[in-house]
């Protein structure tokens, strides 16, 4: 009956592991499973009934011990529970999504004039009824969420560094909002439960993976992801959030590593990971090579129905993506010394998609959402993908 006890202790220690590796601090094998998510919220959910039961059992194993092993019981006690409170405290009070990466306590929100956050930095723009603001993308990378009102429309503003993408959602389900907590990391994309449902959801997809509303999708809403000084150009009214103070040395060791002045043990973050601008079109998905688009700067493609303008800002930090229809007619685009040049008029164009001379002088060419991530996640998430052959 010892051994009972102690393979009894030993389980208990090893299921609070498992539970706790399936969804944080989780080791790359295991990430690259379909069936991790599968694993993470069966131990999830099922944890606490495991700890009354293994609770029971081990105290009715010890009441069993005869008690000339009593002393030895007592010896095998002391370490193997110390070892599963250890366990327990570690994927429970500090390597947990939601204490790892706390909720902002402060939204300051100021125009440019007052504004004090870097301009070279990627921000998450969203623009609603005329109401623009700015989220700096390596705030949002430190709490992977920040909930807003855009407009007077409640918004949930995400970016996951392991996928290194930025997503806006409306999270209004069934007529309410949800209040969303940061689980772990699963197939290397942050994870969220709900605390209305319990439900599970990817940021990537917005899809509810596990959970009473699986199967149900968020309402991707459009974002537009580029530096804030590009942001502030093309918006030059626009809001941007300020820097929580309690977190200022965290935002900046997470901007370098967006800028890869920074690195940490992990796979996105060793050497110059492949980074892809990806649009997602329903039927079809395309991502285009970030570092080949730098080189080349301009890229027309057809994807389907859709007649594509692919382009990289001057200081080529920002990656634009546009429908070339213009009325009946599909545009044909050259980079020039000069700038961007349709070939039909002669009309000059920036990187906003505005023709700012020429024929078409005021016309704006239609954005196409776009993202910019690494091309692993792209893949995992987005597996209709072509590419684009330089």
């Amino acid at each position: 009956m010892l051994t009972v006890f102690v393979v009894l202790l030993l389980l208990i220690a090893a299921l609070e592991l498992i539970k706790g590796l399936s969804a944080n601090g989780t080791p790359p094998v295991l990430q690259r499973f379909s069936w991790q998510m599968d694993l993470a919220y069966f131990m999830w959910s099922t944890i606490g009934a495991m700890r009354v039961v293994a609770g029971l059992a081990i105290a009715g194993s010890a009441l069993l011990v005869p008690a000339a092993d009593r002393l030895s019981m007592v010896l095998w006690a002391v370490p193997l529970l110390a070892l599963w409170l250890g366990v327990y405290w570690l994927f429970n009070r500090w390597w947990v999504g939601r204490i790892k990466f706390p909720l902002i306590t402060q939204k300051t929100f100021v125009g440019a004039a007052e504004n004090k956050v870097d301009l070279g930095l990627q921000i998450i723009g969203v623009v609603v009824d005329g109401e623009a603001k700015a989220f700096p993308a390596n705030m949002v990378y430190w709490h992977h969420q920040i909930p807003d009102t855009v407009g007077n429309k409640p918004l949930w503003i995400t970016y996951c560094g392991l996928c290194q993408s930025g997503r806006v959602y409306d999270t209004v389900v069934d007529g309410r909002p949800l209040t969303l907590t940061l689980v772990g990391a699963v197939s290397f994309n942050a994870t969220f439960r709900d605390s209305e449902t319990g439900t599970w959801w990817r940021q990537e997809t917005g899809e509810a993976a596990k959970g009473p509303l699986k199967g149900r999708v968020l309402e991707d809403y459009p974002c537009e992801q580029m530096t804030l000084g590009n942001w502030l150009t093309k918006y030059p009214e626009s809001l941007v959030l300020q820097y929580d103070p309690t977190f200022t040395h965290r935002y900046e060791f997470f901007g370098k590593l967006l800028n890869y002045e920074a690195s940490k043990p992990a796979w996105h973050m060793v050497g110059s990971p492949p980074l892809v601008i990806g649009v997602d079109l329903g039927e079809h998905a395309r991502a285009y090579d970030w570092s080949q688009l730098q080189g080349r700067g301009l890229v027309q493609d057809q994807v389907g129905d859709h007649a594509l303008l692919v382009l990289v800002d001057p200081d080529q930090t920002s990656g634009f993506v546009y429908d070339r229809r213009h009325g009946a007619e599909i545009l044909e685009f050259e980079r020039t010394e000069a700038g961007i040049r349709d070939l039909g008029t002669g009309s000059m164009w920036n990187h906003f998609g505005q023709c700012t001379e020429g024929a078409l002088k005021g016309q704006q060419l239609t954005l196409v959402q776009s993202y910019q991530q690494f091309v692993r996640s792209w893949i995992t998430f987005h597996g209709n993908t072509t590419f684009y052959e330089f």
